[in-house]
């Protein structure tokens, strides 16, 4: 544990004792956790935080909160937009301060003037006119002009900021932070890209921050000065140009930049503020601020340094610090004074407590997909791909089964590893069946790039997970009916999976033609010109990865578009990788003919085309293993299948379809 020990000193802020230096990011895409037309919350959302303080964090900061709806309303299909602080639900952020307090934890709400100009755009499509420092586009709505706030609105707000923090100090909530992050409202008053105002709000830049420090004054005219404030914003917004394009390291930046970040953390601790939470990014460089799987890990602890070795109250860090020696390493090195972990505590709501104890190897990764965004964002209730506990955190407990049962796994894939661990968990006897020499499935060929380390984490996690455990492990072996009948099963579950689908294109069988799982795994090798046939997310990655080893790479895609399952921030880091690696991609396309030094397209227009290439590698998808389903079913045996050999689909079904399958068993 001595590698660690850095995460686990105590630490102040505003007088608030915390006992190490984790926190809980903040997320604001817990829509299942509010009651649908007060915007209350519900226990739901206590059982969520409790189990995060149950963790070993030292500091949870909750979900977003406007502090009013006066100026700000709207209800979107009978939900609020943004939870509010209410009267209403104050016995709940009673009850929630008590059990965090239960474990030593400390917890701060995060406290907003709502999104403004960054609102959605159906609540826009309904009536909503947004809100802004000055008349500006909508983000989800360019053709829409924001109002400008009045004075007297701004002055409104600013003591309800006074007033909630007020109820929810009454409540035993510790601190507030506030939310000038990401381009929302208060961030909009903060920067000269939304903030045009010549009165006492704008022009200068300590003009620019007055909102914010009327906030401060407020809550500490309210509550006095011991109680903690903390101002979270983004270090520099990483924006290229006014067509949403995000901004690479070293170039010119068109929002705030690291210069003036460094100013407003100065005119923030002058004024009074108790700490700082740097992040970066905004809604026009999505994946700065919510930084996927292709993001180097602690990608912004160099920002945050500068900004901490100009002020002298604590600076938390964040962004992609879920492993353990980086975000050690970032307070053993007085780069920051906390890490804030978001979705890796989604992935593994224990790890602070596995760190403590030195159990590193059993921590369970994030891998970057953003599928618990995406769910939220599309209308499900948030969870976790790899973790269907998240959300459902008192539906789901493990407990040991009275009537033990023999359940036979076959394929040693994501879905298969699964189920054997839930089962294993239970208290099942288990065996599992791989027909290869290793457990993983397509996470292996899926885990080769370098950009994929998390994919590769998440494999070795399985494997570690199985091998120390009771299951009974056949590999390299394929299993047949006679020996599954001599076994005499209770269940079985099918998890053989899928092989890649090879489309009927003339020329397809030539040898200078390969899937990408064999060229990913090494079985065959593409030459210096490839063709990648397939847009979706596998021939994307295979592509860019063969860009990165020298290739010159065309994608072709029969689709309008490509990548179309992915989340936003996600998809356009990968475009912006394709870009930036002279990937040409070609849409509205299909391949007609291979030859060995070419490749014949056809697009919607039934224009043809030659593209020169010495190598294609299909990527169009994948077809189920079922055969061994239809000879088991015969003989009358209670059987599952499960994820690819029923239908190819993405990690999170795989856990999700085998998990809920074995936790459900009798």
């Amino acid at each position: 544990m001595e590698k660690y020990d850095s995460l686990f000193l105590p630490i102040e802020i505003g007088g608030v004792k915390i006992k190490n230096r984790i926190a809980l990011a903040p997320m604001n895409d817990f829509h299942q956790f509010y009651n649908p037309t007060e915007g209350t919350v519900k226990q739901a959302w206590i059982d969520y935080f409790v189990e995060k303080a149950k963790s070993g964090l030292g500091l949870i900061i909750s979900n977003a909160f406007k502090v009013e709806e006066k100026i700000t309303y709207f209800r979107q299909d009978g939900l609020a937009t943004w939870g509010v602080v209410s009267n209403q639900s104050r016995k709940l952020y009673a009850e929630l301060a008590d059990y965090v307090h239960l474990y030593d934890a400390r917890i701060f709400f995060q406290l907003s003037a709502g999104p403004g100009r960054v609102v959605g755009g159906i609540a826009i499509d309904n009536g909503l006119t947004p809100i802004s420092a000055s008349p500006t586009q909508a983000f989800f709505r360019p053709e829409v002009t924001c109002r400008e706030l009045k004075v007297k609105e701004i002055k409104e707000i600013v003591n309800s900021f006074g007033e909630e923090a007020k109820l929810l100090s009454g409540c035993g909530i510790d601190g507030v932070e506030i939310h000038g992050h990401e381009g929302y409202q208060i961030d909009q008053f903060a920067t000269s890209l939304w903030n045009r105002r010549n009165d006492q709000y704008g022009g200068s830049l300590e003009n620019r921050m007055r909102f914010a420090l009327e906030i401060l004054e407020s809550i500490k005219s309210t509550l006095g000065k011991d109680f903690p404030v903390i101002y979270r914003y983004g270090s520099k917004y990483f924006i290229k140009d006014e067509k949403s394009s995000a901004l690479r390291m070293g170039e010119k930046e068109l929002g705030r930049d690291l210069k003036e970040s460094i100013e407003m953390a100065k005119i923030l601790e002058k004024a009074g503020y108790d700490g700082l939470h740097i992040d970066t990014g905004c809604y026009e460089s999505v994946y700065w601020a919510h930084p996927p799987i292709y993001m180097p890990r602690g990608f912004s602890l160099e920002l945050t340094s500068k900004i901490k070795k100009e002020v002298n109250i604590p600076v938390i860090a964040v962004g992609r610090l879920g492993d353990p020696l980086i975000a050690n390493q970032a307070i053993s090195e007085g780069k920051a004074d906390m890490v804030a972990l978001g979705r890796d505590l989604l992935a593994d709501n224990y790890w602070p407590n596995k760190v403590m104890l030195g159990k590193i190897d059993e921590i369970r990764p994030c891998i970057g997909c953003h599928e618990c965004m995406n769910r939220a964002e599309t209308g499900k209730y948030l969870t976790c791909a790899v973790n269907p506990t998240c959300g459902n955190e008192n539906k789901y407990r493990f407990s040991i089964v009275d009537n033990k049962k023999k359940v036979i796994v076959i394929g040693g894939g994501i879905a298969g590893m699964e189920a054997a661990q839930v089962l294993n968990l239970k208290g099942q006897e288990v065996i599992l069946w791989e027909k290869k020499a290793e457990l993983g499935g397509h996470l292996i060929s899926a885990s080769v790039p370098d950009f994929k380390k998390d994919i590769r984490d998440l494999l070795n996690w399985y494997q570690r997970q199985l091998q120390n455990s009771k299951i009974k492990i056949y590999l390299d072996k394929s299993v047949n009916l006679d020996e599954i009948k001599a076994l005499n099963p209770d269940l079985i579950l099918l998890a053989t999976g899928s092989i890649p689908i090879i489309p009927k294109i003339s020329g397809v069988d030539k040898e200078n033609v390969m899937t990408c799982i064999d060229v990913l795994l090494g079985v065959k090798q593409a030459g210096k010109e490839v063709v990648v046939v397939g847009g979706g997310i596998e021939g994307c990655e295979t592509a860019l990865w063969l860009a990165q080893k020298g290739k010159k790479v065309t994608i072709v895609e029969m689709l309008s578009e490509y990548l179309t399952d992915l989340h936003r921030a996600n998809k356009k880091m990968l475009i912006d990788l394709l870009e930036d690696n002279h990937i040409k991609v070609i849409t509205n396309t299909k391949i007609q003919e291979i030859s060995d030094s070419e490749v014949t397209a056809i697009n919607n227009k039934s224009e043809l085309s030659k593209i020169k290439c010495d190598s294609v590698v299909l990527a169009v998808g994948l077809k189920p293993i079922d055969d061994l389903y239809h000879k088991i079913a015969k003989e009358k045996k209670l059987i599952y299948k499960i994820r690819d050999c029923k239908e190819p689909r993405k990690i999170i079904n795989a856990v999700w379809e085998a998990f809920n399958i074995c936790m459900n068993l009798s």
